[in-house]
C-alpha cells in the first residue's frame, strides 16, 4: 500500500470539537455521531456509523431532489455524480472517469464477476478468508458457467505478507482466470499485501479483482498504485458515509469491460454512464460523500488512522496477554480492527457467533464482531475515533466468560 497524502484535502479546519487540536480523540467525540452512549462501541468495522453532519448532507440533496424530482434527475443529477466521483477519486488515489457509484462493495464485486467470460472449469482462486457474500457471488457465477471456485488456506497466525502471497502463488493453476482476494479481511481482520498480489497477476496474465470494503478510511490507499484491475469499496464503513455508498474502480487498461447489474438507458456509452444511470434510485449516500471525505480530514485523516491502529495494537496485545487469546496477525498486518480467537470448542457457525455476540451485549453492554475465520470464532473489536481505552475495559474478562457460558 501506499500512503495517499497527496490525494486527500490538505485543510485547516479546526477539529469538530472547537478550536482544540483533532488529536484529542475519545468518547467525548460520540455526540458526532448521535451514537447510544449507554452502549460500548466497539463494532465499527461492521456497519459503520454515519455522523449528523453527514447525515445533514444526505437530507438535504434529498430535500433538493424531492423539490423538482423530474429536473433533478434529468438536468442536475448527471453532473452532480461526476462531481461526487472527482472528489472520491482524490481521496483514493485514482481517475474519475475510471470510478463509478455502487450501493456496497459486494453489488460493485458482482458487476465484475457476471461481466467476464467464464468455460467450464475455468478457475477462480481466492482464499479461505474471503469475506462469505463474496465467496456467494463467486459460488452463483461459477455455477451458471461451470467454473470452479478454489479456495488458498492461509493458515492463522499470519505473521508475513509473504505467507499470503505464496499461498496464493502456489494455488494458480493453468486453468485460473481470475484472483479475487480481500483487502482487509473481515474474519481475520489483515492486512493482504494487495499490490504484490496483483503484482502476480499480471506476471501470469490473471486480472485481479479486489474487494476493498473496510479500506477506505482505514488504511492509507492508492488504487492505482495498487494495480488491480478493479477495486471495489465500501464508503459507508471507516469513511462514515451514508449507507449506500460504495465505488468500482477500473485500472487504465482492465482485463474486461464491466456493466452495472441493471442494465438501462446507457448501454453501450461507456463504463461510467453506464453506472451513474441504471434507473430512478436515490442518489443522495452518493452526493454525500464528498462531505464524509471532509469530515474524515477534520478528524485527522492520516493522524486518525495512524491513532486507531495504534490503540487497536494495543488493546490487542493486552488482551492476548491477559487471556492468552492468540491474535489472527502480526502487528504489521492489522489495521484498526483486531481478531483475537475465542477459548473453547466453540463450532464456527452463525449460530454461535450469535450467542457469543448476544451474551457480551445482554450481560455487559458491549456491541462487537464474533467473527469466523480458520475454522474458529474470534472476538474482532475495532477503533474509531469515538473509542479510547477504558472502552475495553472488562472485555478480555467477558471474552472468556462469554466462551464458556455460550459452549
Amino acid at each position: 500500500m501506499t500512503a495517499t497524502a497527496s490525494h486527500e484535502p490538505q485543510r485547516k479546519d479546526a477539529s469538530p470539537c472547537g478550536e482544540e487540536d483533532a488529536s484529542r480523540y475519545g468518547r467525548h467525540l460520540l455526540s458526532l455521531w448521535g451514537l447510544d452512549p449507554n452502549v460500548c462501541h466497539l463494532n465499527h468495522g461492521g456497519y459503520g456509523a454515519t455522523p449528523l453532519s453527514v447525515l445533514g448532507e444526505q437530507r438535504g440533496w434529498q430535500r433538493r431532489m424531492e423539490s423538482n424530482p423530474p429536473r433533478f434527475f434529468m438536468n442536475e443529477l448527471p453532473g452532480l455524480l461526476r462531481a461526487a466521483a472527482t472528489e472520491l477519486a482524490a481521496f483514493l488515489g485514482t481517475e474519475p472517469d475510471r470510478l463509478a457509484f455502487v450501493d456496497n462493495a459486494t453489488s460493485g464485486a458482482s458487476a465484475v464477476l457476471r461481466s467476464l467470460d467464464f468455460a467450464p472449469d475455468d478457475e477462480i482462486l481466492t482464499t479461505d478468508h474471503v469475506y462469505n457474500a463474496l465467496r456467494n457471488a463467486v459460488r452463483y457465477v461459477a455455477s451458471r458457467t461451470g467454473a470452479v471456485l478454489r479456495e488458498v488456506n492461509v493458515p492463522l497466525p499470519v505473521r508475513e505478507a509473504d505467507e499470503i502471497v505464496e499461498a496464493i502463488r502456489a494455488g494458480l493453476t493453468q486453468r485460473t482466470r481470475l484472483i479475487v482476494i480481500d483487502h482487509v479481511t473481515s474474519g481475520s481482520a489483515t492486512i493482504f499485501p494487495v499490490e504484490a498480489i496483483a503484482a502476480l497477476g499480471r506476471e501470469r496474465g490473471i486480472p485481479v479483482l479486489v474487494d476493498g470494503a473496510h479500506a477506505p478510511g482505514l488504511v492509507d490507499l492508492d488504487i492505482d498504485a495498487i494495480g488491480a484491475d478493479w477495486y471495489v469499496g465500501n464508503c459507508h464503513k471507516w469513511l462514515c458515509a451514508p449507507k449506500g455508498a460504495g465505488f468500482v474502480a477500473v485500472s487504465r487498461a482492465p482485463a474486461a469491460t464491466i456493466h452495472p447489474l441493471a442494465i438501462s438507458h446507457a448501454y453501450g456509452q461507456g463504463f461510467t454512464a453506464e453506472f451513474d444511470k441504471t434507473g430512478t434510485r436515490d442518489a443522495s449516500a452518493w452526493l454525500a460523500i464528498p462531505a464524509a471525505i471532509r469530515f474524515h480530514a477534520k478528524l485527522g485523516g492520516p493522524r486518525l488512522r495512524q491513532r486507531n491502529r495504534a490503540l487497536a495494537a494495543t488493546i490487542a496485545g493486552s488482551i492476548s496477554q491477559m487471556t492468552g487469546m492468540p491474535a489472527t496477525c502480526s502487528p504489521a498486518l492489522a489495521p484498526a480492527m483486531a481478531a483475537l480467537r475465542l477459548p473453547g470448542d466453540l463450532p464456527a457457525t452463525r449460530e454461535a457467533s450469535a450467542r457469543v455476540h448476544d451474551w457480551l451485549y445482554d450481560r455487559h453492554g458491549f456491541e462487537t464482531a464474533i467473527t469466523t475465520a480458520g475454522g474458529a470464532l474470534h472476538l474482532r473489536i475495532s477503533v474509531q475515533a469515538y473509542n479510547e481505552a477504558g472502552d475495553f475495559e472488562g472485555l478480555a474478562e467477558a471474552g472468556l466468560a462469554a466462551g464458556r457460558a455460550s459452549a
